[in-house]
């Protein structure tokens, strides 16, 4: 079978899994992915088939990290669905995020004996980490301490790509978050009390800058 078949079909299989852990974790609260499917398989067959295809495009486009990617962006999925619904990324699917892309991209360093990707990745996981947590503590108009934990995986692995990837990675999350939110605001005639999830934008962009530069 090929790789690209294989990780489409763990996509599929962990569809139902990711949603299930995300209704334990917001208790039972409806998902804001469910609004959009009217069937009641309908938001299943939707998570199992954007894990699919996302997983079998991260096969074919970077095989090598497949693995550590695919964990990435099945969690990842957790998070945005988790801080979507009611607005709060935990601390403790944060760090597994992290924990499962160090230790599974550090094997690869090792495997390749090619450590400046992973000295990269370090680095820029430190200094965006260290920016977001100015910003929090600076001005907590943008950012919550969840999104600054958030930072640190999302550094990591855009940085192992290389920074260009970490540029537009984390500068297409905020400027989708920018619109979005100016978008919003208009909808609901100016109002400035409304919060916008900031994970998902992260998640997201950090995905497309790796599949898509």
């Amino acid at each position: 079978m090929p790789p690209w078949m294989t990780y489409g079909l763990l996509g599929v299989v962990a569809g139902p899994v990711v949603l299930t852990i995300a209704r334990a974790v917001t208790h039972d609260e409806r998902l804001a992915w469910t609004a959009f499917t009217r069937c009641g398989w309908g938001h299943l067959a939707a998570a199992s088939g954007l894990l699919g295809a996302a997983l079998a495009c991260v096969a074919v486009h970077a095989p090598l990290e497949a693995s550590a990617l695919s964990w990435f962006v099945m969690v990842g999925l957790l998070l945005a669905l988790i801080d979507l619904t009611v607005h709060r990324l935990p601390h403790p699917i944060n760090g597994a995020l992290l924990a499962g892309s160090v230790i599974q991209l550090s094997f690869l360093a090792l495997l390749r004996s090619d450590f400046d990707p992973l000295l990269r990745a370090g680095l820029a996981a430190v200094v965006v980490t260290t920016a977001g947590f100015a910003v929090y503590v600076g001005s907590r108009q943008g950012l919550g301490f969840g999104d600054v934990v958030l930072l640190a995986p999302i550094a990591f692995v855009l940085g192992w790509f290389g920074w260009n990837q970490l540029f537009a990675g984390l500068m297409s999350a905020f400027l989708l978050a920018a619109v979005s939110m100016r978008l919003l605001r208009a909808s609901r005639a100016g109002r400035r009390g409304d919060a916008l999830a900031l994970g998902p934008f992260l998640i997201i962009s950090a995905v497309g800058a790796i599949l898509l530069t």
